[in-house]
């Protein structure tokens, strides 16, 4: 526990009052004062607490600040996905000068750059498509992609420095000044994909770049960061506008397309059935009454509701280790509700409990490693189906 002296010294070093979002449970409004190997350290009614970030949602300043009115007009990802937005992109001998809309300069080595657009591509969904085919085509050297009216072209080359006006190419041993003006952008030559740390957050400012971060600290009122590609910057904590600890490793569930989804009626009904599907069908991210989640006062915006007896089956096309959601029957409906919550993976049970409107909402946390379908099953409880809404609040997959 720290003392009361280390607890004050840290919120005037640089605390900021967050909101804390863990993978289950209620939010947490607090202090964050620091950072301790893979927790963030936040202190809340006097209290201190270590929060382990594998056990984050995301962290959201109070009050952030507003966006400031720099105009984006050149657009830069690099190899480890962080996306800066900036006002200036020049190169010399292989070292790229970046000025971010935030004011900040940094000096990054090309090497760490994938692609460079000088283009606002928001408006034509066309040429966004296109920009996106040319930077995942495989190509013989760096590029350079060219504005014809509504269409891009590109030529395979050799990029060298790039100032203001002009980037230098080298394209069938000719070394040409290309006009920039005639550019849609730049995608540097990466034949091998970088083996690179992992990142543990992405931070998001409020100008819009999105940094990925392998490293974090808080001190002196800035957040420092070294991004796995080891980009290492220092931003002011009123320039924070999210901390993402889901980003790229974990994916909603009521995001996924069920692979399929039976229901079987307690009592057989003579509507017709199409409008009994639309009726019973699971909602996302909604109640079965069409109203926001919730479950003992708490609102969620995101997660699945169900009714009994009602089947759903996941495929799972990427390597998930986690499933996580807070369970209940909907606020809605309480004191009612009595059902019987099986899931499983690839046939094999993982969760099976008895889930009544008397009872408090309660995490569930599921060790999935390996499992290709993954299947919920909401069944008949002891009172037939009177209020049988079942709440899969917040539900996601984690990596």
């Amino acid at each position: 526990m720290l003392t009361y002296a280390l607890i004050t010294g840290l919120l005037l070093l640089g605390g900021v009052s967050v909101d804390v979002k863990p993978l289950t449970g209620p939010t947490i409004r607090a202090e964050w004062v620091g950072v301790e190997g893979n927790a963030v350290v936040v202190v809340q009614d006097g209290q201190t607490q270590r929060l382990e970030t594998s056990g984050l949602w995301e962290i959201v300043p109070v009050t952030p600040a507003e966006a400031p009115a720099t105009l984006v007009t050149i657009w830069v990802e690099l190899i480890d996905g962080s996306q800066l937005v900036a006002t200036r992109y020049r190169v010399s001998d292989g070292l790229a000068q970046i000025k971010l809309t935030s004011g900040e300069e940094l000096e990054v080595r090309t090497r760490s750059i994938r692609t460079v657009r000088f283009r606002d591509h928001s408006a034509s969904p066309v040429l966004a498509k296109q920009w996106q085919e040319i930077t995942q085509e495989k190509h013989s050297g760096d590029v350079i992609v060219i504005r014809r009216q509504e269409s891009l072209d590109h030529l395979d080359g050799a990029l060298s420095n790039v100032s203001d006006e002009t980037v230098q190419f080298e394209f069938d041993g000719d070394k040409i000044d290309v006009n920039r003006q005639k550019l849609d952008g730049l995608v540097y030559y990466r034949p091998i994909a970088a083996d690179l740390p992992d990142r543990i957050c992405q931070l998001i400012d409020v100008s819009g770049t999105r940094w990925s971060v392998r490293a974090l600290s808080l001190a002196d009122g800035k957040i420092e960061l070294t991004s796995p590609a080891g980009v290492k910057l220092a931003v002011p904590v009123e320039r924070l506008g999210k901390l993402d600890f889901s980003s790229g490793n974990t994916v909603w569930l009521s995001e996924l397309e069920p692979e399929f989804v039976q229901r079987r009626p307690y009592v057989a009904s003579k509507l017709p059935q199409p409008s009994l599907e639309r009726l019973f069908q699971p909602r996302r991210d909604l109640s079965m009454t069409g109203k926001p989640l919730m479950l003992d006062g708490v609102t969620y915006e995101k997660g699945i509701a169900m009714i009994s007896r009602t089947e759903m089956g996941f495929r799972l096309t990427d390597s998930f280790r986690h499933f996580h959601a807070m369970v209940g029957i909907d606020d809605a409906v309480r004191e009612g509700g009595n059902v019987e919550l099986i899931i499983s993976g690839d046939d094999r049970v993982l969760l099976n409990r008895t889930v009544t409107g008397r009872d408090k909402a309660f995490p569930v946390h599921l060790d999935i490693t390996g499992v290709n379908r993954l299947k919920i099953l909401v069944d008949f409880g002891d009172e037939m189906d009177i209020a049988d809404h079942l709440n899969l609040c917040d539900a996601r997959l984690t990596k």
